[in-house]
């Protein structure tokens, strides 16, 4: 048994998760627990991943360490709680704010160049200040305390450690002083810092409510997918009676009714009418596709202008859309490497601030400034606040999240945010031919024939070929309807296996099928031998066909090249990728198809193991390769490449199998993917060169006493601020290369 169906996905929701250290502990703790195979917690989505043996009962145990750590753990269900935890933040913001700002005002005082403003005599009483610090220190910032205390007793320390100590040490001196004022009866606003306290608390409830808004920005996509499904259906029963049900009662098999401007409710196969349908939600495609009789239907697009009847092929959890939903929200709930590395650094951060915050106590007490416990004490709060590494924290994963969100729009969707990291280091992208550069299915190219017989022969050749399952006699039938000509049924037709048709159609004795059929049948063909040797050097596969015992003209068909083909094929070459496509098919036509689309290497006539070596091979000698492809035979390849990338319209297995899907059918998505991987990555390396090179330049600043508290709590939520800010440069991005 595959060791992979012992295993599940269990998704949990966490709340009190501060900075890079709560989520490094989370992930070290729980990773060590019996069972667990794997875990990526994300802080900006406040969610775990977790990979574990299939066994029920560790769920619970999961849970409940989670919670022994001072974490709230549940099992994922509501999906969109973004808006209220912005809404809940953004209120106590207010609140903060319009206490804290009669603080700042009478802190002008301290400073020359602003003494002379003037300032209300009751903000200047150190009692007064008091009465405003209070409510902010322990009603406003009581989760800071909260989740201190449980990381305390978990035996770790986090950010909201660091903004506790600094704020408590700030509140506690400025009380001690406003009680021995008002005891001594005199009244000095410049013996007090309560403004200290209650702006660093404020800003860094400005620095979450702003995390939390881009947060909520960022799932715009997620939110508008959930959307789309509408609540009730119209299902046909029995004698045709329609009936309104609720779409939780909708089961695979039901066939339901689309009314124009509807949206489709569920997956299925269209049984009956012709409509143009709006996929572009869920496939990213501009452009409204036609439906008729045994096409697929997504559920979520909208039917515009015909009415439908569908047969249900999937519900619930099992629909496209529902899948795709799942899969982004794993993506923005997984790990790159390089978020992994970063919390690696910042789980040992927390604890080394403390000591340089002690170290600078006792170094500017006990040495630099001997007797001034006042001075020395303020500059170790400002290296406990300056020093938070919630900017570190917040780098990666707030790009991976803007990062795929945008891609989703476009048609791109990531099963885990660390291919998103792993496409952008790829060498060599590996093609497909059949379904991936081409359509996927044959049609008419040429038609040779004796002047002004064309017409006349094609209605002969596709009443034929009616009926007929074989790609190229549908192919032959489709010619003959998009060039408006009716088609008869033949009076009979009988199929010989492996070489063609015959048929009786209008009187006339009609062949159709290759050249051993018209050998065997002792019909020369010598009169288009010169026209079929030419089509075969292109490529083309070359049907005979025969009327009344004679040859009467020859038909060409081709896989043919999707007509997005070819640019796709120079964005992927400017963006420095080794081209080369790889087939089943035999290599004539296989060098006829890659010379249109402008592909140089070509493998042809590969074995879906053959594919597997060559990815192999390649990888041997060091390159990162990407596959792409659509099929079944694929879906090995797929797998052994360093990133497997489906198309859209391909089997479910190559779905499966790849590590990104294309939602739509043009290779220009494989291009759009390596440029948001490209971009994403230049953004989080410059997040993280920002969050470095501020705790390298600021520590120094605060340990001298250049820095105050307050102005460091400041800098110290701006910095988080600036991260967020330019993670959200992304959802503005082109992709085009």
């Amino acid at each position: 048994m595959n060791e992979n169906s012992m295993l599940q996905k269990v998704s949990l929701d966490i709340e009190g998760m501060t900075c890079a250290a709560c989520s490094a502990r989370i992930e070290k703790v729980v990773g060590k627990m019996a069972g667990v195979r794997e875990i990526a917690v994300n802080l900006p989505l406040g969610r775990a991943m977790v990979v574990i043996d299939s066994d029920s009962a560790l769920k619970e145990q999961i849970i409940t360490r989670i919670e022994q750590l001072g974490y709230s753990a549940r099992k994922s269900k509501e999906k969109d709680k973004t808006q209220k935890i912005a809404f809940g933040l953004g209120t106590k913001l207010l609140i903060s704010a319009f206490l804290t700002i009669p603080l700042l005002w009478a802190m002008v005082r301290h400073y020359t160049l602003t003494s002379s403003i003037w300032i209300p005599d009751l903000f200047l009483q150190p009692w007064f200040q008091w009465v405003l610090a209070t409510p902010v220190q322990f009603v406003i910032g009581a989760p800071f305390y909260f989740n201190a205390w449980k990381a305390l007793k978990s035996k770790s320390a986090n950010m909201d450690v660091l903004v506790v100590l600094s704020t408590t040490c700030a509140y506690l001196y400025s009380h001690y002083m406003t009680m021995h004022m008002m005891h001594a009866g005199g009244s000095d606003p410049h013996a007090v810092y309560f403004e200290t306290s209650a702006m660093i608390i404020t800003v860094v409830l400005l620095g979450k409510w702003l995390e939390a808004a881009a947060k909520n920005r960022s799932m715009k996509t997620i939110h508008q997918l959930q959307s789309l499904s509408p609540q009730t259906a119209i299902i046909i029963g029995r004698e045709n009676h329609q009936e309104t049900i609720l779409l939780s009662n909708v089961k695979v098999g039901d066939t339901l009714l689309i009314l124009p401007g509807e949206i489709v409710p569920t997956d299925g196969r269209v049984l009956n009418g012709i409509s143009s349908v709006d996929e572009s939600f869920v496939t990213g495609e501009s452009v409204p596709m036609g439906k008729r009789q045994h096409d697929r239907l997504i559920g979520g697009s909208l039917n515009i202008d015909g009415i439908l009847t569908l047969q249900v092929t999937a519900v619930g959890s099992h629909t496209a859309l529902n899948k795709m939903i799942l899969l982004m929200e794993e993506a923005q709930g997984s790990k790159a490497e390089i978020a992994r590395s970063v919390d690696r650094i910042a789980a040992v951060f927390v604890p080394v601030v403390l000591g340089l915050a002690l170290l600078t106590l006792c170094i500017w007490s006990f040495w630099l400034s001997p007797g001034d416990f006042k001075g020395a004490l303020f500059k170790a709060i400002a290296v406990l606040v300056i020093a938070c590494p919630c900017a570190l924290g917040l780098a990666t994963p707030t790009s991976i999240l803007v990062g795929t969100s945008r891609a989703m729009e476009s048609g791109i969707l990531f099963k885990e945010g660390k291919y998103v990291e792993q496409l952008e280091q790829i060498d060599v992208v590996l093609l497909d031919k059949t379904g991936t550069l081409t359509h996927g299915t044959p049609r008419v190219t040429d038609l040779i024939t004796d002047s002004g017989q064309e017409h006349r022969l094609l209605r002969l050749f596709a009443a034929a070929e009616k009926g007929t399952e074989h790609p190229f006699a549908k192919a032959i039938v489709k010619e003959a309807v998009r060039r408006g000509l009716p088609v008869k049924d033949a009076v009979s037709s009988q199929v010989v296996a492996g070489m063609g048709v015959i048929a009786q159609v209008d009187k006339h004795h009609i062949l159709i099928g290759s050249r051993t059929f018209m050998n065997h049948s002792e019909i020369s063909i010598v009169k288009f031998a010169q026209a079929t040797e030419q089509l075969e050097i292109e490529g083309k596969t070359v049907l005979f066909a025969a009327v009344d015992g004679a040859i009467a003209g020859i038909i060409a068909l081709m896989d043919t090249l999707k007509s997005s083909t070819p640019q796709a094929i120079r964005r992927l070459k400017k963006l420095h990728t080794e081209i080369v496509m790889v087939t089943g098919d035999q290599r004539r036509t296989a060098q006829s198809i890659a010379a249109r689309a402008g592909i140089t290497t070509v493998y042809a006539e590969m074995l879906p193991q053959d594919k597997v070596d060559l990815v192999r091979t390649l990888q041997r000698k060091g390159k990162r390769v990407a596959m792409v492809g659509d099929g079944v035979n694929d879906a090995p390849a797929l797998a052994a490449a360093d990133i497997g990338i489906a198309v859209g319209t391909g089997a479910e297995i190559a779905k499966e199998a790849a590590d990104v899907n294309l939602l739509h059918s043009d290779l220009g998505g494989v291009a759009d993917a390596i440029v948001m991987s490209r971009k994403t990555m230049r953004n989080i390396r410059q997040n993280l060169l920002f969050a470095f090179m501020y705790n390298i330049l600021a520590i120094p600043l605060a340990f001298m006493g250049y820095m105050a508290p307050w102005v460091a709590g400041t800098a110290m939520a701006l910095s988080s601020v600036s991260v967020v800010a330019n993670a959200c440069r992304l959802q503005r991005a082109s992709w085009r290369s």
